[in-house]
């Protein structure tokens, strides 16, 4: 029995690492792909939304005395204007070429002295700022006129503190440690981003192997070995699962390791962000749970690529699972926590998505995570009985 599986799961992986193609298409290609593509969008990203070396013309009227060092800055090329060129310089807006416009109103010192405060706020000064929404430099340069305003005015007429530190470190009021810090993002992402891969990976080997084979005619001499089909069958769903593995072991190390690009665009807030706090049990763990939903996952798309004709016919049946597991792992974008009790555990493909979290969390419980991992392969081994139920059946094998 054993040698007869071993010689089918030899086969498969002959085939898969006999062609360098085939290899580096699935298993490369893939976690080089999302690490070059996820960079890319992380320096994009930070160089369209990051304003720390851009230059903005701004289009200012009566700036008083009392805000003249909040335009001191060599991000602004502060350009002087008079108060009935307004509609001049709301044009050059429009049409991109100054990135703001800001008139403050006439006596502005003397009516903030006067401004008794209270909730009449059409009684207070009021300073317009014409912008650009269709122009990127135009809303970054809003927002951050925006808040050296606010700044100022807290400066000029400040009634009340919110987080006030005078060594500016905001960060003392977040009771949130760079481990936990780094713990949500990658549970709010990875999971999702992890499930999605691994059944992608799956469906683009599975097909090519069982349906492939039915189409190309070459199913018909395995059959006719003195192999057991069951056998067949074992061998068949544990090379694509180590196939699989494979690839998705790459598409994750591709993410891990452009994360830090990504994470950049969002400021020091994130700049903690780390996967270093993960121990070697914590990567243990999330092995298991990914290689017992790998082997879920080629079982149930080999059953679909058994029952099919051919591979286009396989590819368009394991769609709507495809559709299905998306939706499900888009639930850890919304998880703050781990489910703690084990009837969720019991739900496959839903388990393996908590048990992820739970580990990226540092909340998970070991006993959830073997109940996970229990669950798929017992979904597993029923769907190896379909799966051998179909191999037995001429009129599914040979399409009679």
């Amino acid at each position: 029995m054993k040698n007869s599986i071993l010689v089918i799961f030899k086969k498969e992986l002959a085939r898969f690492f006999g062609d360098k193609r085939l290899f580096f298409t699935t298993v490369l290609l893939p976690g080089l792909v999302i690490f070059i593509m996820y960079s890319i969008m992380g320096d994009t990203m930070s160089s369209t939304f990051g304003s720390e070396d851009k230059v903005f013309d701004v289009a200012a009227a009566n700036i008083p005395l009392s805000l003249q060092s909040a335009f001191e800055s060599e991000q602004y090329n502060i350009i002087n204007y008079e108060i009935g060129d307004i509609e001049k310089i709301k044009s050059k807006i429009a049409d991109k070429e100054y990135e703001l416009c800001v008139v403050f109103p006439d006596n502005f010192d003397e009516a903030l002295k006067n401004y008794k405060g209270g909730n009449a706020k059409e009684n207070a000064p009021n300073v317009q700022i014409y912008y650009n929404s269709a122009s990127i430099d135009s809303s970054n340069a809003y927002a951050q006129m925006r808040d050296v305003l606010s700044g100022a005015e807290e400066q000029v007429c400040n009634v009340f503190n919110v987080n006030y530190s005078p060594d500016n470190e905001e960060n003392i009021y977040d009771m949130a440690s760079e481990e936990e810090s780094s713990g949500m993002l990658f549970a709010m992402v990875l999971p999702m981003i992890l499930m999605t891969l691994m059944y992608s990976s799956c469906a683009a080997l599975a097909p090519e192997s069982i349906a492939g084979e039915k189409e190309r005619g070459t199913i018909a001499s395995l059959l006719i070995t003195p192999i057991p089909r069951n056998h067949i069958v074992i061998g068949k769903v544990m090379a694509l699962s180590v196939m699989a593995l494979l690839s998705g072991l790459s598409s994750f190390l591709g993410t891990l390791l452009s994360m830090p690009k990504l994470v950049g665009t969002m400021g020091d807030e994130m700049s903690g962000i780390s996967a270093a706090y993960y121990s070697p049990f914590d990567f243990f763990m999330l092995i298991l749970v990914i290689l017992s939903t790998v082997i879920l996952f080629i079982t149930a798309i080999s059953i679909f690529s058994t029952i099919a004709k051919n591979v286009k016919e396989a590819s368009t049946m394991v769609l709507p699972l495809m559709i299905v597991v998306m939706l499900i792992s888009f639930s850890s974008m919304y998880s703050s926590q781990a489910k703690e009790e084990l009837v969720w555990y019991l739900i496959p493909v839903y388990n393996s998505v908590e048990s992820m979290v739970g580990i990226f969390l540092f909340s998970a419980s070991p006993v959830s995570v073997l109940v996970t991992i229990a669950v798929n392969l017992i979904a597993s081994t029923a769907g190896f009985f379909v799966l051998s139920k179909l191999f037995k059946n001429e009129n599914v094998m040979f399409g009679k």
